[in-house]
C-alpha cells in the first residue's frame, strides 16, 4: 500500500501561507489564470539542489517512487479488511463510494487531498475491472485538479530567491509529482503535458523537460487551439538558441490565436532579436491595433526605431510608454541610449538619473549610468555608481570587471588587478569568471609580472584550450622570459585559430626573425607573417614595419632591410621606441641582423611602470580594451 502522511495538507498551507504570500487555495477547481508565457530558464540553469534534471522529480529517501515525501497520508485499513493476501475483487469499493461523494462536494484542498488518499486506498485494497478503471480516470482528474491548484500559487506571481527561499519549489515538486503521477495512468492527458512545461520553465526547472512536455501536448490529439497556441508560444520560449525554430513556433501560435496580442508581441521581440526589423514593426503595428494602451508594445515599437536610427519617431514610442506606466524604468534607459548614439552623454546621463529617481536601486540602470558617465570623464562618480551596485550584488561580475577597467585606465594597476583577485577568490571556478580571468592575466602581462600572467592564462586555456587571445598572451609572456620555444609553440597554435590577428603575425614573426637562439629563427615565414601584418594594416605601423626588416635582414636581404626600417624610423618620429627604431637601422646599415637578448624580461627596476609603449614587438593582448569602451551596452 502506498505510503501517506497527514501533515501534507498543514505544511503546503504554512509554505502557501507564509512562504510564498498568498492565500491557501479555497476552492479544490482554482482556475489557472496565469499567462501563457512563464518566464523561461536557459539551458544552463540548474534543477534544484538533490534532483537530477528531468521530467520525473526524485523521491526523497523512504517515501515511495512517486509520491513527494509529504503527500497525504494512507487511509487506514477497516477492521473487516480481509486477511488474506489476495484482496476480495471489491474490497475497496467503500472507499471509492466515499471518494466519489467527496468529489462532488470538495470545498478545498484538504477535501481534495482527502479524494486522493481514498482512491490510493480503493486501488490497493482491490477493485474489480470497471471499478478500477472508474477510480483511476477520477485519481487523474484528481491529480490534475491538485496540481492545478498548487501550480497557480507560483506561477506568474513574483518568486523569491530560490537559493534563499526555496520553498515555492517544494509547491512546484508536489505539483510535479502529481501530474506525472496522472500521467502514469493515461499519457495523453495534455493539461498534465502543459503544466508540467510551465512549471519547468521556472528559475532552476529543466528546460529540456519543458521542451518535450510542450511537444508531447502539441502532438496530442484534440487539444483545442486556444491552448494548442499556448503550447507553441511557450515552446517558442524554450528556443532561445534556435532563432529560426522559436519564430516557427511564435508564428504557429500567431496562426491559431491571431487575435491575442501576446503572441504578436513575442514574435516581433524574436524578428528585434533577429534585427528583421521591417517585419518587427509590422507586427508591432498589428498588437497595438488590438491593445493601443499596452505600454510594453509602445517600447518595443521605440527599441525597433532606435535600431532603424529613427531617432525622433523611436523618442516618441519611448515617451508614450512612459505615458502608459509612468514608474517603468526601461524607457528611461532606452532614450538614454538613444542620446548616448547621437552623441548627447549630457541629455543621456540625464535619462538615468530620472530612472534612479523612480527605483534608486536599480542595478542595471546605475551600471549603464556608470558606464556614460566613465565615457563623459567624470571616474569618481561612475565609481561610486559600481561601489553601489557591488553593495547591492556583492557577487555580480559585471560590475568588477567594470571597477577593474576604469582602474586601468587610469594605470591604477594595483587596484585593477587587486579588485578582480578579490572577486576570483571567492568562486574561482564559476564559468561566467572565466573572462575576468583572462582580464586578470592581462593585466599581469602589462605589469611585466610574467610568471603570474602564464599561470593565469594557463587558467583560461584549461578551460577552453582554443581561446587564441590566451594562447597569445601566454606566449608574449613566455617571450618576455626568453622562453622561445614555449612562446613560438602558443603563437603558432594561436594563429591556427586566428590567422587574421596584426599583433599575433607580428610577434610571431618578430621572434622567428630575432630569437638569439639558432634553432627557432625562420627568416622565410618571418618575412611571409611580417608581410601579412604589414598589409592587415596598410604598411602603417612602424613596429610592424620594424619586424619586416628584421625578417630580409635574417635572410640576408639588408637592402630590403633597410628599406622598411627606414620608413618604420620615419613613421616613429616622437614613439617612446624611436630610439630602439633608429639602432635597427644602424645595424642593417652595417650588416647585421638584429638579435634579441635572451630574456626580453625588464629589469627590476622597470617593473613598476605601466603600460608597455604602443610600438613595443611583444604587444599585449587586450591592452586595446582597458578602457571600459563597451560599458554601456548591455
Amino acid at each position: 500500500m502506498r505510503s501517506r502522511m497527514n501533515i501534507f495538507a498543514l505544511l503546503l498551507g504554512l509554505i502557501l501561507v507564509v512562504g510564498l504570500g498568498t492565500p491557501l487555495l479555497a476552492q479544490e477547481a482554482t482556475e489557472d489564470k496565469s499567462a501563457t508565457t512563464a518566464e523561461p530558464v536557459t539551458e544552463n540553469d540548474q534543477a534544484p539542489d538533490g534532483q537530477v534534471p528531468g521530467e520525473q522529480p526524485p523521491a526523497e529517501e523512504g517515501t515511495s517512487a512517486d509520491t513527494p515525501e509529504d503527500a497525504p497520508s494512507e487511509t487506514p485499513e477497516s477492521e473487516d479488511s480481509p486477511v488474506d493476501d489476495k484482496p476480495a475483487e471489491n474490497a475497496g469499493l467503500d472507499d471509492l463510494d466515499e471518494a466519489t461523494t467527496l468529489k462532488v462536494t470538495t470545498e478545498g484542498l484538504s477535501d481534495v487531498n482527502r479524494v486522493v488518499d481514498l482512491l490510493d486506498s480503493a486501488i490497493d485494497k482491490g477493485l474489480d475491472p470497471d471499478n478500477l478503471d472508474f477510480a483511476e480516470q477520477m485519481l487523474m482528474s484528481t491529480l490534475i485538479q491538485r496540481a492545478r491548484a498548487l501550480s497557480a500559487a507560483i506561477l506568474n506571481r513574483p518568486l523569491p530567491n530560490p537559493r534563499q527561499d526555496p520553498r515555492w519549489i517544494q509547491v512546484r515538486q508536489f505539483a510535479l509529482t502529481d501530474l506525472h503521477r496522472a500521467l502514469e495512468i493515461e499519457r495523453n492527458q495534455w493539461e498534465a503535458h502543459l503544466y508540467i512545461g510551465k512549471l519547468q520553465s521556472l528559475p532552476l526547472g529543466d528546460i529540456r523537460a519543458a521542451r518535450r512536455a510542450f511537444t508531447r501536448m502539441i502532438d496530442a490529439e484534440g487539444v483545442p487551439d486556444r491552448e494548442l497556441a499556448d503550447a507553441y508560444a511557450l515552446r517558442g520560449a524554450t528556443r532561445q538558441n534556435e532563432p529560426e525554430k522559436q519564430l516557427q513556433d511564435f508564428t504557429k501560435a500567431v496562426e491559431l490565436s491571431p487575435g491575442k496580442p501576446d503572441y504578436i508581441r513575442v514574435r516581433a521581440e524574436a524578428l528585434y532579436r533577429a534585427k528583421r526589423y521591417d517585419e518587427a514593426l509590422a507586427d508591432i503595428e498589428k498588437a497595438l491595433e488590438l491593445e493601443n494602451d499596452h505600454a510594453s508594445t509602445h517600447e518595443l515599437h521605440g527599441m525597433v526605431l532606435l535600431g532603424q536610427e529613427k531617432y525622433d519617431e523611436a523618442k516618441q514610442s519611448f515617451d508614450q510608454a512612459s505615458e502608459l506606466a509612468p514608474e517603468a524604468i526601461l524607457p528611461y534607459q532606452h532614450r538614454g541610449e538613444m542620446y548616448r548614439r547621437q552623441g548627447d552623454m549630457k541629455n543621456a546621463i540625464e535619462q538615468l538619473n530620472k530612472a534612479l529617481e523612480i527605483k534608486s536601486d536599480d542595478v542595471a540602470t546605475l551600471l549603464i549610468r556608470s558606464g556614460l558617465l566613465f565615457q563623459s570623464g567624470d571616474s569618481k562618480q561612475s565609481l561610486a555608481d559600481i561601489n553601489k551596485v557591488i553593495e547591492l550584488r556583492p557577487g555580480l561580475v559585471k560590475a568588477y570587471q567594470m571597477k577593474a577597467e576604469i582602474h586601468a585606465t587610469e594605470e591604477r594597476w594595483d587596484e585593477a588587478i587587486k579588485g578582480l583577485k578579490q572577486i576570483l577568490q571567492v568562486a574561482p571556478d564559476r564559468p561566467e569568471l572565466r573572462e575576468l580571468q583572462y582580464q586578470l592575466a592581462t593585466y599581469y602581462l602589462i605589469q611585466s609580472q610574467s610568471e603570474l600572467a602564464i599561470e593565469t592564462f594557463t587558467k583560461v586555456l584549461k578551460w577552453d584550450p582554443d581561446t587564441a587571445n590566451a594562447l597569445r598572451g601566454r606566449g608574449d609572456a613566455y617571450l618576455n622570459l626568453g622562453k622561445h620555444k614555449e612562446a613560438i609553440a602558443d603563437f603558432e597554435s594561436a594563429l591556427a585559430i586566428d590567422d587574421k590577428d596584426q599583433s599575433l603575425l607580428n610577434n610571431l614573426a618578430w621572434v622567428l626573425a630575432t630569437s638569439p637562439f639558432d634553432e627557432f629563427r625562420n627568416g622565410e615565414r618571418a618575412v611571409e607573417l611580417a608581410t601579412k601584418a604589414c598589409e592587415l594594416t596598410a604598411f602603417q605601423m612602424p613596429h610592424i614595419l620594424s619586424t619586416l626588416a628584421a625578417a630580409h635582414a635574417e635572410l640576408g636581404d639588408f637592402e630590403s632591410a633597410i628599406k622598411w626600417s627606414t620608413q618604420a624610423v620615419e613613421l616613429g618620429q616622437g614613439a617612446p621606441n624611436h630610439q630602439q627604431l633608429a639602432e635597427e637601422l644602424a645595424e642593417y646599415k652595417a650588416g647585421k641582423p638584429w638579435r634579441e637578448s635572451k630574456s626580453s624580461e625588464p629589469q627590476e627596476e622597470e617593473k613598476s611602470g605601466g603600460e608597455p609603449d604602443a610600438g613595443d614587438q611583444t604587444s599585449v593582448p587586450g591592452s586595446a580594451a582597458t578602457a571600459p569602451a563597451h560599458t554601456a551596452d548591455f
